[in-house]
């Protein structure tokens, strides 16, 4: 084997992993997500046919809250590496061979980002998820509240 064949066989290897990784990542997502989704059913399930229970509606939005920020922050850590780790190596990689793609695929997608306003999944998943989260602080503001005024009435 010769040494472009070598380089490209590791630029194919990177592009691989940095797919896999993307699926993985997109894996994580809907996991949080439908973890999330359950809580927020769980939570308006609650509301609705027991509406008392105020120690178990503010422990599902206290999870619901953290599931959020993990899942934000999963969405952030996984953007990262994914640039850090995969783009910049997959760049360097292109430099040893006759074309680039993965440099043309970039310029192209910022091209037309610049045209028009394009919406990522990744950034749409990201919106959801701060979405999600002040709804369940919201609800643990607005329950916490009730809860400690119900407390000073009944004195």
């Amino acid at each position: 084997m010769d040494e472009k064949q070598l380089i490209l066989e590791q630029y194919r290897i990177y592009n691989d992993m940095k797919e896999r990784f993307i699926e993985r990542s997109f894996a994580v997502n809907r996991f949080l997500m439908v973890f999330a989704a359950i809580f927020m059913f769980i939570l308006i399930f609650t509301k609705m046919f027991a509406p008392a229970a105020y120690s178990l509606l503010l422990a599902l939005e206290l999870f619901g809250i953290a599931v959020c920020i993990m899942w934000i922050s999963n969405q952030d850590a996984y953007s990262t590496i994914i640039k850090i780790k995969y783009n910049s190596v997959i760049e360097k990689l292109e430099e040893d061979l006759p074309k680039a793609p993965n440099k043309d695929e970039y310029k192209e997608l910022t091209d037309k980002r610049s045209k028009k306003r394009i919406i990522l999944v990744k950034d749409i998943q990201k919106w959801f998820a701060v979405l999600l989260m002040l709804i369940f602080l919201g609800n643990f503001l607005i329950d916490g509240a009730s809860k400690i005024f119900s407390i000073f009435l009944n004195m």
